[in-house]
């Protein structure tokens, strides 16, 4: 009788959830299918913590946050970490951006300082999000540009119109294999880790489901699973 009553309980306060997040970031997040790396591990913590997600919304981040204060989806995929009043899971997982280049040209970046001397190509709006110290760096390069569509970066390097690309790396990856699809040939290049990792969390409304969520987040990253992989980890960054 006590099982059945703590597996009653235990079924009673599962649910189902909606949740919102941004538009398409492949590999992380595709809108089409509804998956991606990101989103397939935070469906695995809430399946570990007794939830489901019945449906996500996918919609720009500034409506993201609205629909969360208003508590019309239960938590938001890459909420930005300045918002007050929510509740923060773990980190799901870490971006890592990179400083991109050629191989052959043999750079030896080692601060983000060093981009003022190239000519560099890097994601949309990356002066916002990567901080006044990159901003700087780049407002002396002799070329800066930043690119919507994250395959025109590769274009340009591989064309060598640029020096360097600022992206991250598993989006590079992602890209530089339909690159290579396409019957075009990428050339080597060399990651430069100049930027910290970035984590990504969740923002909840509901502390109880925040802490459901990381007990199963813990579950899922626990060393006795193998989905935690290397890029998690964050790698060295020089002074």
């Amino acid at each position: 009788m006590t099982l059945w009553c703590i597996s009653w309980f235990n079924t009673s306060q599962a649910k189902e959830l909606t949740l919102a997040t941004s538009k398409s970031i492949p590999p992380y997040i595709f809108e089409e299918t509804e998956n991606g790396i990101q989103i397939e591990r935070v469906r695995a913590a809430f399946d570990l913590a007794g939830h489901s997600i019945k449906k996500i919304i996918f919609t720009s981040n500034k409506r993201a946050e609205l629909l969360l204060k208003q508590k019309k989806v239960d938590a938001i995929i890459n909420v930005a970490m300045d918002q007050k009043n929510l509740y923060y899971s773990d980190p799901v997982i870490h971006y890592q951006n990179s400083a991109i280049s050629l191989s052959r040209l043999e750079l030896n970046l080692k601060s983000i300082e060093e981009l003022a001397y190239y000519r560099v190509m890097a994601f949309q709006n990356a002066k916002k999000f990567l901080g006044n110290r990159y901003a700087t760096a780049v407002s002396k390069s002799p070329i800066y540009d930043e690119a919507v569509n994250q395959l025109a970066q590769l274009e340009r390097l591989y064309n060598e119109q640029v020096d360097v690309i600022i992206l991250d790396v598993r989006i590079f990856e992602y890209f530089n294999q339909l690159y290579n699809a396409a019957g075009k040939y990428p050339a080597p290049v060399q990651y430069h880790y100049i930027f910290p990792s970035s984590p990504r969390s969740l923002g909840f409304h509901n502390a109880t489901l925040r802490n459901d969520f990381n007990r199963g987040l813990k579950k899922l990253l626990s060393p006795s699973n193998d989905t935690k992989d290397s890029q998690d980890t964050p790698n060295p960054v020089p002074n």
